[in-house]
């Protein structure tokens, strides 16, 4: 029979071990997701066409450098397919000119308060999603946004964009991002 130390000892470990699978059971709120950082984006060589390097040099120059039409008229082949309604704008043009006609006269352009944090990149292959939250600055929720590209010798041919504007309603076990 173990003495009365040993007795505790044993004890004290078993209520440890019991404590430990509890913790271990109970379901973790999993942590927001950081932020992409202007480094990440900016990691890819000068002239790399892979999907991705493109997606992240279009980001920073059209939304972190403030220069979207400089970065459509970049980027965005002649053939550009856009599938996003509210960019997809009736009249005459192709589709990269209409896209281009429109980021003319809307935000993004530098002191305008546009903001936007990436959250995630994606890739596969030549499809690349990107999660990120646009907003118009303090006191905006903004809007969460999944965009899709489909790259082709290094230049942007399609997009799809879906929005959903950010709740006021938090969930208590996680953040949207």
């Amino acid at each position: 029979m173990p003495s009365g130390a040993a007795s505790r000892t044993t004890a004290l470990l078993a209520l440890t071990a019991l404590s430990l699978l509890a913790a271990a059971a109970e379901p973790q709120s999993p942590p927001a997701s950081a932020p992409q950082t202007a480094a990440e984006r900016k990691a890819f060589a000068p002239g790399d066409k892979s999907a991705i390097a493109v997606i992240n040099a279009f980001d920073q120059q059209a939304f972190f450098d403030h220069d979207p039409v400089g970065a459509m008229k970049k980027y965005l082949a002649d053939d550009f397919i856009e599938r996003y309604p509210d960019l997809a704008q009736p009249g005459p043009g192709t589709d990269k000119e209409k896209t281009i006609r429109f980021f003319e006269t809307r935000g993004w352009k530098k002191g305008e308060g546009m903001q936007d944090t990436i959250y995630q990149v994606i890739a596969n292959k030549d499809h690349v999603a990107v999660f990120h939250h646009t907003s118009k600055g303090a006191g905006d929720r903004g809007t969460a946004w999944v965009d899709i590209f489909r790259v082709k010798d290094g230049l942007i041919v399609e997009h799809w964009a879906v929005g959903q504007p950010v709740s006021d309603k938090v969930s208590p076990a996680h953040s949207m991002f």
